[in-house]
């Protein structure tokens, strides 16, 4: 079983060997216990639940992502200052979104290149007034989709516009659901 006893103890600031200290064992069995290469018992989540100061279940790894070490603020000049010098230690990636979907792109379109991971924020009936002056998906026939800007029109329909010169454009377009752009993962090769 994954647990989140490493993400605690680095939130916490403690070493392997002050985490092993506060629960009375070795800092090798700490981390046998952390990467998941010794069985974890109620025992072992209740005396790191006590030490941290949460409940047994916050210890239980979820579906939440996987949590990413922070090694720091980037400086202007290229340096990386020390993770003590960032607010946070580790982190999962978030997803900000109530209603995710998501597209892969084959090519370039816009801003965005090909290769990246768009996210999109499904959005219906009067949450679509979020979607003015927006990127965002939008279905299509036959189970086809479009990336396009959306501008909201005085009658509620929507212009969908091309995010390169030259696109078609589209006025009045009745939309069911759109999915505003709320993350972009880019994967470098």
């Amino acid at each position: 079983m994954q647990t989140r006893i490493r993400h605690y103890r680095k939130l916490g600031g403690l070493t392997l060997q002050q985490l092993a200290d506060r629960v009375s064992t070795t800092p090798q069995t700490i981390s046998r216990l952390e990467t998941g290469n010794m069985t974890v018992s109620i025992d072992w989540l209740e005396r790191f639940a006590d030490v941290f100061d949460i409940k047994v279940p916050d210890l239980i790894a979820g579906g939440t992502g996987r949590e990413i070490d922070m090694l720091g603020t980037l400086a202007g000049d290229g340096a990386v200052l020390t993770a003590a010098d960032c607010e946070v230690s580790d982190f999962g990636i978030d997803v900000p979104a109530d209603r995710p979907v998501a597209v892969w792109l084959s090519g370039r379109v816009g801003r965005y290149e090909a290769g990246d991971l768009l996210i999109g924020n499904r959005l219906e009936g009067a949450d679509l007034a979020g979607a003015h002056g927006q990127d965002c998906l939008v279905p299509g026939a036959d189970n086809t989709f479009y990336l396009r800007r959306l501008a909201r029109e005085e009658t509620g329909m929507f212009t969908l516009m091309p995010l390169d010169p030259g696109g078609d454009v589209r006025f009045g377009a009745g939309l069911d659901w759109a999915a505003r752009i709320v993350m972009r993962v880019s994967y470098f090769r």
